[in-house]
């Protein structure tokens, strides 16, 4: 049922606070940090064109030659059966692909089955990748599982992602 308040009760724009901008902050705290727990990550997402995408963690998506595109940073919590492209791609402690992870930026906590290319690639504690890693720059923290060759192209321009 609806009630109206007396007059003298109602609020004014100028009375009305706006809410605070706590959205960035819930994404951050649902990232997977370096040792695996919730919290930021070893780096903050790219939000320069205030995008993130996020694949949870009970969403599995299969498809004959998926591709999964975004300008912006990508987070893969859940499973994904095809090719990951990204600005920045960051697999999640949970997370597992099956295919060709591609990024500026690819940090990966969870597990790859195929090749991962970006320009700076970080496998923390967490990563399992079994395929081939292509780089520029790479950190691998102890305790990563690799098991597949690690090379840095003589072109640089092998490494950037096709985001079309």
């Amino acid at each position: 049922m609806f009630t109206r308040q007396p007059a003298s009760s109602s609020k004014t724009i100028g009375d009305i606070k706006p809410v605070e901008k706590s959205f960035d902050r819930t994404l951050d705290a649902l990232r997977p940090g370096a040792d695996g727990n919730a919290g930021a990550t070893t780096r903050p997402v790219n939000r320069q064109d205030g995008t993130l995408s996020i694949i949870g963690n009970d969403l599995t998506i299969v498809g004959q030659g998926l591709r999964i595109i975004t300008r912006g940073t990508l987070q893969v919590e859940g499973k994904v059966e095809g090719d990951v492209v990204g600005n920045e791609v960051i697999i999640g402690e949970k997370g597992q692909v099956t295919g060709v992870v591609s990024g500026q930026t690819v940090i990966v906590h969870g597990a790859v089955a195929g090749t991962v290319k970006g320009v700076n690639v970080v496998l923390s504690a967490s990563a399992r990748v079994d395929g081939d890693v292509l780089h520029s720059q790479l950190s691998v923290e102890q305790g990563a599982h690799l098991d597949g060759r690690v090379r840095r192209p003589a072109d640089p321009a092998e490494l950037a992602p096709v985001l079309e």
